[in-house]
């Protein structure tokens, strides 16, 4: 649950757009299958992001026998991170309390306090976050690659889309505006039209419905 993970904090919103999160997250399946995300490969997904969450609920306090150093104090916290990971508790809790620094031409491995032990846990979270992101933005793109749709358009399999850009800000003048041009000036003053609509008039009128000034 969302009080489960310190990264996620605490909130009493339980629907967006009058949806639950179990309904938002049936769609994000959905989605993430249609760029590739399905099986096994769906399933580390999920324990990549189940790590980055768990990570950020590991505890730090000063070692009872070093006070120069400092060991994971959630001991519950890091065996559950440990289960995600497959690695021994002990391994992870080295690497994230201890770092290797090199002197002259020999590494040495220094302890570090609680504070930089948790700094280190969030970067590392942090870290594989980033990641995941960068792998599911290439995904997308590739995903919706003209050239990907070039080779599949005449699949039996073929589930891939693609995302079309339109700049309707702009009015086009030429020393001669023949039909075609008139329709398409006229087109995009329309998309435009909607567009203010739904993204400014409509955020106007629901912010005087509720008593919030507006410029």
């Amino acid at each position: 649950t969302q009080e489960s993970f310190s990264y996620l904090g605490s909130t009493e919103i339980n629907h967006i757009d009058d949806r639950s999160d179990s309904q938002l997250w049936e769609e994000i399946q959905i989605s993430l299958a249609t760029i590739g995300f399905e099986g096994e490969r769906m399933i580390s997904l999920m324990r990549a992001l189940c790590i980055v969450l768990q990570l950020g609920n590991q505890t730090f306090s000063p070692d009872p026998h070093d006070a120069e150093g400092s060991i994971i104090s959630s001991q519950d916290e890091l065996l559950k991170l440990s289960l995600l990971m497959g690695m021994e508790p002990t391994v992870i809790e080295k690497a994230i309390t201890k770092r290797k620094v090199k002197a002259g031409f020999e590494w040495i491995e220094a302890k570090m306090t609680a504070v930089d032990s948790k700094d280190s846990c969030d970067a590392l979270a942090k870290k594989i976050y980033a990641q995941l992101f960068a792998m599911l933005k290439e995904n997308i793109n590739e995903s919706t690659a003209p050239a990907d749709i070039d080779a599949n358009i005449n699949s039996s399999d073929h589930k891939y889309g693609c995302i079309s850009m339109l700049d309707l800000f702009g009015f086009e003048s030429f020393k001669v505006n023949r039909f075609e041009q008139l329709c398409i000036n006229y087109a995009n003053e329309r998309i435009q039209h909607r567009y203010v609509v739904d993204n400014f008039l409509s955020v106007k009128d629901e912010y005087e419905r509720e008593g919030i000034e507006t410029f």
